[in-house]
């Protein structure tokens, strides 16, 4: 790097101070809330984590009451957020502060890092805002104001250096703060702004006059589709909700019956084989998909009536048999909303 830093921390804070955006989770330096803001916002925006960031701490104020809580109840907080292993990582953590911390948040780096869910990016901006200390960052939108401040394609190691340096030691929380809110807000990843930018004449992408060559987003491989039936079963007014594998895909959330198909097995076939006599397919109700981020799920809807007051098998898997009205009591995936609103 062949740049003086001073300037370039000196004009990121000045502009923070002048632009810098109002976040609820930087009105404290508990480091509890800051650490659930922080995990909220990996893969997710600010616009949409900030209601489900009020309605967690209002449920779970602290680490201690997260760590109590059903593991269904933190699901349902995290209902429509995605990625739920996020939610099952940070349970898991509070369990591990309460058992090893004593429910105090770790102050050293090792010991965040080493708790699940938090990666070294996650540990320098929790403990940078927490406690201010001079941890570095690199998240997607950092990693893509550094990729372009010095025109880079290469390696994470460089750029981790790159922040680092960068890093004001006296001022961490500040500066961290800003670096994330100029990528979020500035440097963005189609048609940066970089008129306003108070590192444009030390940018060498801007220079070079293609920002967007740098620091821009993997191309995403193609996701193979999956077929599935699926079959919002009634029984005398309520329907059959069946919770998934506690590992894997969307574990621990409930759905409506889904079965994956074979190449050009028939959704009908499938779903009256798999479960028998006792159930009658009645009507076709529409097709639903969803794209997660390895693959794309399309499902085929059917409603049927379960006739008999025996239980369908579920392989061993809890269901339940619940009502429209009750439905919102369970942490259902945003696919079983979308094949609910079919019915």
């Amino acid at each position: 790097m062949d740049f003086d830093p001073l300037p370039l921390r000196e004009a990121l804070i000045a502009w923070y101070g002048a632009h810098g955006r109002r976040l609820p989770w930087r009105e404290t330096r508990d480091p509890y809330p800051i650490w659930v803001s922080e995990v909220m916002l990996q893969q997710t925006q600010v616009k949409t984590v900030i209601p489900y960031y009020h309605r967690w701490l209002a449920a779970l104020p602290g680490i201690a009451a997260l760590a109590a809580a059903d593991p269904a109840a933190v699901l349902k907080l995290w209902e429509g957020l995605g990625y739920y292993s996020r939610a099952r990582n940070v349970q898991r953590a509070a369990r591990l502060i309460v058992e090893r911390h004593d429910g105090t948040f770790p102050r050293t780096f090792a010991e965040v890092v080493a708790l699940p869910g938090i990666g070294r990016s996650t540990a320098g901006a929790i403990l940078s805002a927490a406690f201010d200390q001079p941890w570095p960052i690199l998240d997607a939108n950092v990693r893509r104001v550094l990729s372009r401040l010095v025109a880079h394609t290469g390696s994470e190691a460089t750029l981790w250096h790159l922040s680092e340096t960068l890093l004001d030691r006296n001022q961490p929380y500040v500066f961290n703060q800003a670096l994330m809110d100029l990528g979020a807000t500035v440097c963005l990843p189609r048609k940066p702004l970089c008129l306003f930018c108070p590192w444009r004449p030390s940018c060498r992408a801007h220079a070079l006059g293609a920002p967007e060559r740098y620091g821009g987003r993997p191309a995403r491989p193609s996701r193979p589709l999956r077929r599935c039936a699926g079959a919002l079963i009634e029984r005398r007014g309520v329907y059959l909700l069946v919770q998934r594998p506690e590992e894997g895909l969307l574990a621990g959330l409930w759905e409506f019956p889904t079965l994956e198909l074979q190449a050009d097995e028939d959704p009908r076939t499938r779903l009256t084989s798999a479960f028998g006599a006792r159930f009658s397919l009645e009507r076709f109700l529409g097709t639903v998909t969803h794209a997660y981020t390895h693959l794309q799920v399309e499902v085929s809807v059917f409603a049927g009536c379960w006739r008999d007051t025996h239980p369908p098998d579920t392989g061993g898997r809890p269901f339940a048999w619940v009502g429209p009205a009750e439905w919102k009591r369970y942490a259902l995936p945003a696919i079983a909303h979308k094949m609910a609103a079919l019915l």
